[in-house]
């Protein structure tokens, strides 16, 4: 028996050669002379060709018994399948419609048909504007083994018609088409450019801006009024920095859709905010299609305060659901332009708070509390959009006297806004005026409050004004000016953080971890020591808590630490066992530098945990920190010079002994110690000299200043120092000259006095 393909090639059948068939003497046969079963042809490599076709063939029945079987399942599946499937779009209504009857297999078998073609970009946005987004949707979310590659057909095909949206070409044209003559082609216009969202909701009024006739306008405004929610963003950008023609046409849009937001700057427009008598008609319009009266000038004003205290709420005026990061427009009013940034969530509620207390300004005769919350939003918008304040509002700035200032910063102090507070810190120097760290009510200036503030950049503004204004008296709070110079000496260097855990080996783990990741990390085993430590490290970037801390438990030691002017914004990692994981959760839902995380199992954990803290932390560069320690070194040189009146000035003095082996810093650092007058100061000055591992230059600087510091304030080694260093001087015999001249030079003067 031989084994033969029939011609159909659906199946294999059987076959007994001719004795003396070629075939038969060529291929060996069984013991009858035949071949048993297929079985034995795979098994002879001869007969691979024939193994393939056989394969192949049963392949190819398979498929044409499930399309041929198919029909007997239903009358729709049947009519389904006699209809016509010549175009990609019918094979495609055909794959939907079985899917949406549940033949999915079947389904499965039109789609290989149909994955094997490659359409144009022209059929894939034709396929999806005749089957819509959904429909393509519902393919992808198909099973990937029997729909293969329709996941990646459907995301080319979304994004295929997306970009023919956003084309600016294709907007342009449809726009031009609202004017014309047919209202088919207005109408076929305005249901295309609904279609392109936001990109046709902007070029709609920009077109806007520059329409001079009436009809134009109105074609325009007819096409914007079906493009909600995607145009009430922009409407409001235009209701708050246009003028004339199109202010009076957004006016009258936002009454049109009622959009609520928009009451604000209507109800200001009729209050008085508005000069043209066309626009204040269009805003009383609107307002009467809100069902609201008109408002004098305080409810204008109470209305405009009571949406400032709404957004600094968080809440909602409308039904849309905030996102993370969304756009933020600004309308020019000069070249008629929209413009978008993407922010967060956080930088649009102050964005908006700076758009709405601008408008307080433009009612008339507006209160000092009004132009001081104008002022501290437009700093505040001004940091989130990475640029400066209006020259307007410097120039408005700059003619504010210390004490409209000192409450500025008062109230930035008290909202917790730092970039107008840094700003205000700033311009208080700039006066050196001694009316602003004057104590107020038997209380600090709020300058000298700010010395003692979390945020760093603010720290640092508040010392350099209090430099500048450069008091010769003391005053109330003034020892925060000796523990901030202090602090931003020691900010260089290595980051530092704190790994506090309930046993020592954990503690050690995360310690060994970081430290290999480029941190001075510090082991701890109780919560006393990670506050006290945390509190005491000057360069403190992170810190780890273990969930089980005791002495004080972990409650107590995050609110110890979040009080602390030191720690208040250093990121925190409670890293917790399971069974404590929701409690640590509960804590971090209150504070935004905290995290909750699981206890890291594998080494590589540590590196994750790392990134998000640190994506938490507004940790200044090490540029930054150099440039504010080398000027800290600066002021209090000046200080120790031209005199203070700072009595703790040298309480915290030893924080020299880190920074003079900083090469960056060693040149301030020895014009500061020779005028401390310490016997710390001098034994520090005369270990530098001795230390042969140091530069020569820097031993001999050393030498001067212990010059220097023993003319002024005599000689204030012991007798036990001074005898240590003739032993230094006598082991140097084998030194170089310049070790022994600089020896020699203490020597003499310590002899000397």
């Amino acid at each position: 028996m031989f084994w033969v393909l029939n011609k159909p090639f659906k199946h294999l059948s059987a076959t007994v050669p001719p004795p003396h068939s070629k075939l038969r003497n060529k291929y060996p046969c069984g013991a009858k002379g035949s071949i048993r079963n297929p079985i034995d042809l795979f098994m002879n490599k001869s007969f691979g060709t024939i193994v393939v076709l056989f394969y192949f063939a049963n392949a190819l029945h398979a498929q044409g018994t499930l399309l041929d079987e198919a029909p007997k399942r239903g009358p729709a599946v049947a009519a389904i399948l006699e209809l016509p499937r010549g175009t990609p779009a019918q094979q495609l209504r055909g794959i939907f419609t079985l899917i949406d009857l549940g033949e999915t297999d079947v389904a499965a078998e039109l789609w290989k048909a149909f994955a094997k073609q490659k359409p144009n970009t022209k059929t894939q946005v034709a396929l999806v504007e005749k089957f819509g987004t959904a429909r393509f949707l519902t393919l992808s979310r198909q099973d990937s083994q029997l729909f293969a590659g329709a996941r990646e057909f459907v995301a080319t095909c979304l994004e295929t018609k997306a970009q023919q949206s956003r084309n600016p070409q294709r907007i342009a044209r449809m726009v031009n088409q609202l004017n014309d003559p047919a209202a088919t082609q207005r109408h076929a216009a305005r249901v295309d450019l609904a279609a392109t969202s936001t990109p046709g909701a902007v070029a709609c009024l920009e077109a806007l801006a520059q329409a001079k006739e009436d009809s134009a306008r109105t074609n325009i405004m007819l096409a914007l009024v079906e493009m909600r929610p995607e145009v009430d963003p922009l409407l409001i950008a235009m209701l708050a920095d246009s003028h004339g023609q199109v202010r009076r046409d957004v006016a009258e849009l936002a009454g049109y859709l009622q959009l609520s937001e928009s009451i604000p700057w209507l109800a200001a427009m009729v209050a008085g905010a508005e000069p043209d008598p066309n626009v204040v008609a269009a805003a009383q319009s609107a307002l009467t299609k809100l069902n609201l009266s008109m408002p004098t000038i305080d409810e204008a004003r109470e209305l405009i305060r009571n949406e400032l205290h709404r957004l600094q709420l968080g809440v909602l005026t409308n039904s849309r659901p905030p996102r993370d990061i969304d756009f933020w427009w600004i309308y020019d009013s000069l070249d008629g332009k929209l413009q978008s940034q993407n922010q967060p969530a956080e930088a649009r509620k102050i964005l908006a708070a700076a758009r709405l207390s601008r408008l307080l300004l433009q009612l008339p005769a507006p209160p000092a509390e009004d132009r001081q919350s104008a002022l501290i939003y437009a700093y505040q918008a001004a940091r989130e959009l990475e640029q400066n304040p209006t020259a307007e509002v410097q120039q408005w700035v700059a003619e504010l006297d210390t004490s409209t200032l000192n409450e500025a910063l008062d109230e930035a102090l008290r909202n917790n806004s730092l970039a107008a507070a840094q700003a205000f810190a700033e311009l208080l120097g700039k006066q050196s005026d001694q009316a602003a760290i004057a104590s107020i009510q038997n209380r600090p200036a709020p300058l000298v409050r700010a010395l003692t503030h979390t945020d760093q950049s603010l720290r640092y503004a508040a010392l350099q004004a209090i430099m500048q204004i450069a008091p010769q008296r003391t005053f109330a709070g003034a020892s925060g000016v000796p523990k901030a110079l202090w602090h931003f000496v020691a900010a260089p260097g290595t980051p530092q953080v704190v790994t506090g855990a309930a046993t020592t080996a954990r503690a050690n783990l995360w310690a060994g971890q970081l430290r290999g990741l480029g941190f001075a990390a510090i082991p701890t085993t109780n919560g006393r020591d990670t506050i006290h430590t945390a509190i005491r490290s000057p360069r403190l970037q992170l810190v780890l808590l273990d969930s089980d801390i005791n002495r004080p438990l972990l409650r107590e030691v995050v609110f110890q630490l979040r009080t602390s002017p030191h720690t208040g914004q250093i990121p925190i990692a409670i890293l917790s066992s399971p069974e404590n994981l929701d409690r640590a959760q509960s804590l971090a839902r209150h504070d935004q530098w905290l995290l909750a995380l699981p206890t890291p199992q594998q080494a590589d954990a540590m590196q994750s945990i790392v990134d998000q803290l640190t994506k938490l932390s507004h940790y200044d560069s090490a540029e930054e920190r150099l440039e504010q320690a080398q000027q800290a070194l600066v002021w209090i040189a000046h200080l120790l010079e031209s005199g203070h009146p700072y009595d703790e000035l040298l309480r915290e003095a030893d924080m020299l002994n880190h920074a003079v082996y900083q090469p960056e810093l060693t040149t301030e650092v020895l014009r500061v110690l020779p005028l401390l007058g310490t016997a710390a100061s001098q034994q520090l000055l005369v270990n530098l000299a001795s230390t042969q591992a140091q530069p020569i230059e820097m031993r001999q600087q050393a030498a001067t200043g212990l010059a220097t510091s023993v003319k002024q304030f005599g000689k204030l080694l012991t007798s036990h120092q001074i005898l240590r260093q003739y032993d230094r001087y006598n082991a140097s015999e084998t030194a170089d000259a310049d070790t022994q001249d600089v020896l020699g030079q203490v020597l003499d003067i310590l002899e000397a006095h």
